[in-house]
């Protein structure tokens, strides 16, 4: 399998803040296509599924111009 560089844990863009606290947390429904291929991503990258989310998600919108760069 192919290596994403784009998701490399050391190119991870969005913002993780070392003081966890705890945050409301999104549940959505997923069609297994997008699912399959979002926990592949995970095990690829050994970022949780969470993460490899909240990459994918981040860098759609930004790729839409529906949010500005962090």
């Amino acid at each position: 399998m192919l290596n994403d560089p784009r998701l490399s844990r050391n190119n991870v863009r969005v913002h993780r803040r070392d003081n966890y606290e705890k945050r409301p947390v999104l549940s959505a429904t997923v069609h297994p296509d997008l699912k399959r291929t979002l926990v592949a991503m995970s095990k690829r990258t050994g970022m949780s599924v969470s993460q490899v989310t909240d990459e994918v998600l981040y860098t759609g919108l930004i790729e839409m111009q529906e949010m500005d760069e962090l």
